[in-house]
């Protein structure tokens, strides 16, 4: 047994041991530890629950994972590249609308991640409306990536139009929301 596994034990024991002076029975609970043993720790005076911290290896194993810690690693870089995505959004002007639409997003997330940005007001309130002929270009360069998934329409449109997706989102709304009801 490794060093780190020999401290490990011995944090968890002593964690158990704290418990027992608490009363927080869900460490027994966790470790399904018996009532006989939780009586017989409960009897342990300082220096021989110092021993039997000492001696924890002997009784604690430690393991670890490492297939699932690099499967958990993985959901998490995934999760950053999904709040990475989400950021670009918020810094593009994309409204709480089309927030909640790509990312499933809360109004108080929303108002919470742009104060995060220190976007609290740049973007806030109704966009200017585009002309008739922005919304059509808007309308045919939506229509033309039509192959790509929605997050990726967007951020294209905002890069070739030069626009704000707040300006995207608001000529474009109706008429993707239309689409929406037609394939429902």
């Amino acid at each position: 047994m490794t060093k780190l596994e020999e401290k490990v034990c011995r944090a968890a024991i002593k964690k158990i041991l704290n418990s027992l002076n608490k009363c927080h029975s869900e460490d027994f609970t966790d470790y399904a530890i018996p009532d006989r043993l939780i009586d017989k720790l409960s009897e342990l005076s300082f220096t021989q629950q110092e021993m039997f911290v000492e001696r924890a290896a002997r009784y604690f194993t430690f393991k670890l994972d490492v297939p699932e810690m690099d499967r958990q690693l993985e959901l998490i870089d995934k999760l950053r590249e999904e709040r990475q995505i989400e950021d670009i959004f918020l810094v593009q002007g994309a409204p709480l609308k089309l927030m909640r639409r790509l990312f499933g997003m809360h109004a108080s997330e929303f108002s919470r991640r742009r104060d995060a940005l220190c976007l609290k007001h740049s973007g806030s309130g109704r966009p200017m409306l585009c002309d008739e002929k922005t919304d059509h270009y808007l309308w045919h360069l939506w229509e033309a990536y039509g192959e790509m998934n929605e997050h990726e329409r967007f951020l294209t449109l905002a890069e070739e139009s030069g626009l704000n997706l707040h300006n995207i989102w608001n000529s474009l709304r109706v008429h993707i929301e239309s689409n929406d009801n037609k394939i429902t």
